[in-house]
């Protein structure tokens, strides 16, 4: 094989996709805790969007010590400035007030931009008082914007017992928005023996789910995708650079093993566009399958 690796054409249709635009407006990735891997599919779902020119304002909530470097055009919130919420007129409230602006331009703006929100781990109960106190899912309907909550899991026992808790506390928060269930499977493929704990959990999390769209996210082989994220690489340009270009941002590692790096991200992004493109345009996937 030969030459750049590209993206086949998406499996979805122009009209499936015109029809997500007017539908989804505002899309954040939530878990309870850290390490499922929002951050990479957030980041993932802003570049398969970008990749229609559909225009995306990125929120990113985290720490101020695990921001990277290369930020990109990324909307900053730090979680620290929670510590601080007391002495805010609106509480915990107004530390989103970023969010809440660029909500409002975005409603406005012609280009009909997606708003992607990526939650830091550990805040899913501020999140829930700041939506709950702000009526979140009915000030997104009076913008004329819809909204999807993605609910992030692995493979690991208290991760799926814990996403099951945020789908149940997210409908009772924000009814009026969508929630679908994504199974990042870079931890285990959810492929539990019967009778183990395992399997009790993650039956009680389908059950949750029933009636969700539900995504099944491949994992990147070995640690490829860390190793490129390290390098500062987005998703796009490590599938689409020229091998001898794609090695020297790499500086000295051997030339067969970044060839690896590129097939991984490739092989990975092909199934993850199918998968993502079927809830984002509104189709449900079948959580027994």
């Amino acid at each position: 094989m030969t030459g750049t690796i590209t993206l086949d054409a998406p499996k979805t249709s122009t009209a499936a996709f015109t029809e997500f635009v007017t539908t989804y407006r505002f899309l954040e990735f939530v878990s309870v805790a850290s390490h499922v891997g929002k951050s990479t599919l957030a980041d993932f779902t802003a570049q398969l969007l970008g990749q229609f020119g559909v225009p995306i304002r990125f929120i990113r909530i985290e720490s101020r010590a695990a921001r990277s470097r290369q930020s990109g055009d990324v909307v900053h919130i730090d979680t620290e400035n929670f510590a601080a919420a007391a002495r805010l007129a609106g509480a915990e409230a107004a530390v989103l007030r970023p969010v809440f602006e660029i909500m409002e331009e975005a409603a406005l703006d012609e280009a009909r931009p997606v708003i992607v929100l990526d939650w830091g781990g550990g805040l899913s109960q501020l999140r829930a008082q700041i939506y709950a106190a702000t009526q979140f899912d009915a000030q997104l309907s009076d913008l004329g914007m819809r909204g999807l909550s993605v609910v992030m899991t692995n493979s690991l026992t208290d991760r799926m017992a814990q996403a099951r808790e945020l789908i149940e506390l997210t409908r009772d928060i924000v009814p009026g928005m969508d929630i679908a269930l994504l199974l990042n499977r870079r931890t285990g493929n959810f492929g539990f023996v019967d009778g183990t704990e395992e399997k009790r959990v993650f039956r009680d999390l389908m059950k949750a789910a029933k009636g969700l769209p539900v995504i099944k996210m491949p994992a990147v082989a070995g640690e490829s995708w860390q190793a490129c994220a390290a390098a500062g690489l987005t998703m796009h340009e490590v599938i689409n650079m020229e091998p001898a270009a794609l090695r020297r941002r790499f500086g000295s590692e051997n030339r067969c093993l970044v060839r690896a790096f590129q097939l991984h991200v490739a092989t990975f992004w092909k199934v993850a566009e199918s998968e993502m493109l079927q809830v984002l345009a509104g189709t449900d996937a079948d959580p027994t399958s």
